[in-house]
């Protein structure tokens, strides 16, 4: 049995049609936006897809971009230069932190702004510019609503806040300077159909999400201190990345001098631990990370780590103890 269609005149189309609508007021509401501005698709790359070439597609202004931002960011980057336009890719220290001031020589540019990195946690803070366009990527960040004073576009994933993959959250400013990449049609932003039952699916996610937001965070932060500390002490040469004061509490990357990543993810697996390592972009799982040698991280023993609301700190001791007895084996 299919869903409804909520264009339809039938009552029960119309309560569809309700809930819809009901869901699209939720979610507006905790990501701290204006109903009218959102638009869902059903894939997290053509939304990239869309933010991007609605910023671009139609402009000539410059375009700011971090080093660590993801490979899409990139490639969209490399294709406006190749058009002639300028770009500035803005690099960083191994905080992971960009300084946009240098944006202000430019007028009106289009920055693009990632609240949070995905690889490493590192958070970015609040842009002091109102010179620019801003394309706010908070596909990876914890607090939904951490939106900069002034955004013209920005993307969420709902995977972010636990909720379903297969739909993606775009919202456009009304007094944007984002234009539709696609021919005018009626007065639709954007093609592309998206699932209804995915939509009411985040709304719920996201209402949860933001009900035990300040909670989660506390305690993850407890936990990500704790594990920052024992692998500090307890593995010589571990680099761990970025300050747990300015980055995403779930997320840890750490670099292990001397030892193959993917060796000592594999070797974990097998304990029944799951890690990443490699890129978290990238077209293979174990490809290099851009973001870590951006921050000027070695290409080797990088690990990523994720925390969440039902870890404890006696697992995150049971994960401690068997990094160190598997790096020192790597390394001997």
């Amino acid at each position: 049995m299919g869903w409804l269609d909520p264009s339809k005149l039938h009552h029960d189309s119309a309560n569809f049609r309700n809930l819809i609508e009901e869901s699209r007021e939720s979610i507006a509401t905790n990501l701290g936006v204006g109903k009218s501005d959102l638009e869902f698709v059903g894939e997290l790359g053509f939304g990239y897809w869309a933010a991007l070439s609605g910023a671009l597609t139609n402009s000539s202004q410059p375009f700011i971009h971090g080093a660590t931002d993801r490979q899409v960011v990139h490639a969209f980057a490399r294709d406006y230069q190749g058009r002639g336009r300028e770009v500035m890719k803005l690099s960083c220290g191994q905080d992971g932190l960009f300084d946009y001031v240098s944006a202000t020589k430019f007028e009106n540019p289009w920055i693009f702004w990632q609240a949070t990195n995905r690889e490493t946690g590192v958070e970015q803070a609040q842009p002091k510019l109102k010179n620019g366009n801003f394309i706010a990527d908070m596909t990876a960040s914890f607090d939904p609503k951490r939106l900069p004073d002034y955004w013209d576009v920005a993307l969420w994933d709902p995977r972010s806040f636990a909720g379903p993959e297969g739909i993606a959250i775009l919202a456009i400013n009304g007094e944007s300077e984002w234009r539709s990449p696609i021919p005018p049609i009626d007065k639709r932003r954007l093609f592309g159909s998206f699932s209804k039952p995915l939509l009411m699916l985040t709304a719920i996610a996201l209402e949860e999400w933001s009900n035990e937001l300040s909670k989660n965070q506390a305690y993850l932060a407890e936990l990500n201190r704790e594990l920052r500390n024992l692998i500090a002490t307890q593995i010589s040469g571990a680099q761990l990345v970025g300050e747990s004061s300015s980055c995403d509490p779930r997320n840890l990357a750490v670099v292990f001098s001397g030892v193959i990543g993917e060796e000592l993810l594999r070797r974990l697996d097998q304990r029944g631990i799951k890690v990443d390592a490699g890129s978290a972009c990238g077209a293979g799982a174990l490809s290099p990370s851009h973001v870590l040698e951006a921050m000027g991280y070695g290409l080797d023993g990088q690990i990523r780590i994720t925390l969440k609301p039902g870890h404890s700190k006696s697992g995150v001791a049971q994960l401690v103890a068997a990094l160190a007895q598997e790096v020192l084996q790597l390394r001997d």
